[in-house]
């Protein structure tokens, strides 16, 4: 994967190879061959090199009009589409579909002519991922193909939808996997990572989700009033606002959760502000905001990375003798303990979690716990009895 400039006679072309093993591509330059344009070219061959290999390079954006762009194949409609969603997605999505369209769609559709495909030939392209991937994968690439052949029948009128009959069925959504409060004194008692003596209590007792929990910062923080202003998230390398507005939330500090971030405060309360730069929800503007984080990476000196805190999450619930299960179960927990303690109605939790209803909370993170549960039937008994 590279590019660079041939100059033959009086003549420019950037040659450019944006896919290992793929037909080398050249395009003329219609610009006059002096030495200003020559070093024009120079800094444009440059600038396609780094884009391929940082795997930003879209050929429509520098040669709209290129013979490598035909419309009778997908490839043009391929590059179109990603230049339309680039700036309506947010980075990190737009890095998951642009992976799905170089490793599955390219490959297979690029050359093919839009009109040439058919319901049939995709059923038996679609078998042939599902033999290698989740079906939660599998319609996510064949979503990318439709969305991508839907530019061209809508650029020329074609009402044949090829995609309107296939349905690809998804599993079981994975059952909450909640911890008792027998494991969660096991998790909180365990000495291990002196990093996450202060976050364990607040992964099981804010609500909050890991890419939320990550980015709170001190200045999100009142505990004199026992509250955290729920602001922004952070995801594959991105500092971005809250999931949607309904995240964008203002949640109750439990006890537990107020004494584990008084300590921290010890160690992260009068850090150094850093400066950051904070994703918009048009995924384009980008605000600056100067905060001093909680939850630092002390061998870092920055911000913990969710694979980061997923490893040392792992490790202490070894140490701890607990059975293992994915940090986020915390979220799940903290809702589940809830539930079954009786003492709150599902309204208030959904609140807390930035659900809109108790729907949430009922169907992906509610789930009584047997062996937490009051004992309802003492307490119905005593109410009823005359």
């Amino acid at each position: 994967m590279s590019a660079g400039l041939e100059i033959r006679g009086k003549s420019m072309r950037i040659w450019m190879r944006p896919i290992v093993g793929e037909q080398l591509i050249k395009e003329k330059l219609d610009w006059p061959q002096t030495p200003d344009n020559i070093e024009r070219a120079k800094k444009l061959a440059e600038l396609i090199k780094l884009e391929i290999q940082l795997d930003k390079f879209n050929l429509v954006k520098h040669f709209p009009n290129s013979k490598h762009l035909s419309k009778n194949q997908m490839s043009y409609y391929i590059e179109q589409y990603k230049e339309l969603i680039r700036l309506e997605v947010a980075p990190s999505t737009f890095d998951g579909y642009n992976s799905n369209i170089k490793t599955h769609i390219y490959p297979r559709w690029a050359q093919i002519n839009p009109k040439d495909i058919e319901t049939s030939t995709v059923r038996k392209w679609i078998n042939q991922l599902k033999s290698d991937l989740a079906p939660k994968t599998v319609r996510e690439i064949v979503t990318r193909l439709a969305s991508i052949h839907e530019l061209w029948r809508q650029e020329n009128k074609v009402p044949y939808n090829p995609f309107e009959t296939i349905v690809i069925q998804q599993l079981d959504g994975t059952e909450p996997d909640p911890f008792t409060k027998t494991e969660i004194s096991m998790i909180l008692n365990t000495e291990s990572d002196k990093s996450m003596t202060n976050l364990l209590p607040c992964i099981f007792w804010t609500g909050l989700s890991i890419s939320e929990q990550i980015p709170i910062a001190w200045e999100d923080i009142d505990l004199e009033h026992g509250t955290i202003m729920v602001r922004r998230n952070y995801v594959k390398g991105f500092y971005k606002v809250t999931k949607n507005r309904r995240r964008n939330r203002k949640i109750k500090l439990l006890e537990p959760a107020i004494k584990a971030l008084r300590k921290q405060y010890a160690k992260t309360g009068n850090s150094y502000s850093k400066v950051v730069n904070v994703l918009q929800r048009d995924n384009r503007t980008y605000k600056q905001e100067k905060l001093r984080f909680v939850w630092i990476n002390p061998e870092q000196n920055a911000t913990f990375e969710y694979h980061e805190l997923r490893y040392r999450w792992r490790k202490h619930l070894a140490q701890s003798n607990v059975r293992i299960r994915g940090i986020n179960q915390g979220r799940h927990t903290f809702a589940s303990q809830l539930l079954s303690s009786g003492q709150v109605p599902p309204e208030w939790i959904a609140e807390q979690l930035g659900h809109s209803d108790t729907s949430m909370i009922y169907k992906h993170y509610g789930k009584l716990i047997a062996e937490d549960l009051p004992d309802y039937i003492t307490k119905l008994n005593n109410y009823i009895t005359m």
